[in-house]
């Protein structure tokens, strides 16, 4: 669920989500410094941005926030301009930032996981180039993480943990590259060498130019040493996660909308009835394979152990898993969706 301002200050005083937003609120109107973000507190004072927030970071709160990022992404551009979604974080307060930042990258993994839309052709695979940036729900999107334990760069400290999603464009409208939006850029320099106790982090830099990579500047640390040979850890997760079975718990859906969810930008999916009690004996894929349950319940059987599914709830089974299955005594109707594997050229007909 979505909120703007007048939604969180509706809140009770007592309730958490209030509290932390006036945390937040304070340090974004802040003017002795001036808080350096100063397009995030323009989107604050016009209510451009949303809030989001979550007791904990379990399978259950990631899929809400799949849910609310789908939502926010849809209806952004009738927000503003200087729009983004702030997600809160009711966790442990006293975790190391390495703690954190090992967080943040899961949670992107496992957003990334549950995202059936492909990524724009325009963004490339690989993390160190220029023009690569995280994308959801068909969006690029710049993402933040603030925490409890950076105390050196106060503008990336928060009083909970929060993850910021910005959509690309919004920085299109900003004008970065232009005269305008260059002077915006450097103000923002000098507010951050005024904010925080450190030099403004090294690898800051602008989405395209040659040197830059966007994934260093998601989880700043709060020192400016990052090492030579870094790798982005979003990606080293997902092809970890890739590579053993996955299993997402969700609630309830309908065939439409599982349908909708899963079917790519061009290609289609198979709907898939299994009478009571009906087994499919052990196989494989050449392909990833999705599989989403809409009615009934079933029991795939893989080498890592059992996995009993019920509506709503997902499988990911990587390429050439040995799998079998049994539906249970209603029997089951589950949504399949496989990776587009292209003919060899020499064998396509003429």
């Amino acid at each position: 669920m979505l909120l703007d301002n007048a939604d969180v200050k509706r809140l009770d005083s007592h309730d958490w989500r209030k509290q932390e937003f006036e945390h937040f609120e304070k340090d974004m109107t802040s003017e002795s410094p001036r808080f350096p973000c100063i397009f995030g507190s323009m989107g604050l004072n016009r209510n451009e941005l949303r809030f989001s927030f979550f007791n904990d970071i379990e399978d259950d709160s990631i899929e809400e926030l799949a849910k609310a990022l789908r939502e926010y992404v849809e209806q952004a551009r009738s927000f503003g301009n200087y729009t983004s979604m702030v997600t809160f974080f009711n966790i442990d307060k006293n975790l190391s930032i390495h703690e954190y930042q090992h967080t943040f990258w899961s949670i992107l993994t496992r957003l990334h996981t549950i995202d059936l839309k492909e990524w724009p052709e325009s963004i490339p695979n690989e993390e160190n180039d220029p023009l690569w940036e995280f994308c959801f729900h068909g969006e690029p999107i710049f993402v933040v993480c603030n925490t409890p334990a950076h105390e050196i760069r106060r503008s990336r400290r928060a009083n909970t943990y929060m993850i910021t999603f910005q959509p690309r464009w919004v920085f299109d409208s900003i004008g970065l590259g232009t005269p305008k939006g260059d002077k915006s850029k450097d103000l923002v320099r000098s507010l951050l060498r005024q904010y925080d106790a450190i030099d403004p982090f090294p690898h800051l830099g602008i989405y395209g130019s040659p040197n830059n990579r966007e994934w260093l500047q998601y989880f700043i640390p709060d020192t400016n040493e990052v090492s030579a040979t870094a790798q982005c850890p979003f990606h080293h997760m997902r092809r970890n996660s890739m590579s053993s079975v996955q299993y997402i718990q969700g609630s309830d859906v309908t065939l439409e909308e599982a349908v909708m969810q899963l079917l790519p930008v061009t290609g289609s999916v198979e709907v898939q009835r299994d009478t009571p009690f009906r087994e499919h004996k052990s196989h494989t894929h050449p392909t990833d394979e999705t599989l989403l349950i809409i009615s009934g319940d079933i029991t795939f059987y893989t080498e890592e152990g059992e996995l009993y599914c019920t509506p709503g709830d997902r499988i990911l089974l990587p390429a050439n898993t040995v799998h079998s299955s049994k539906a249970g005594e209603n029997g089951t109707l589950y949504i399949i969706a496989l990776e587009f594997v292209e003919q060899p050229k020499e064998e396509v007909l003429a």
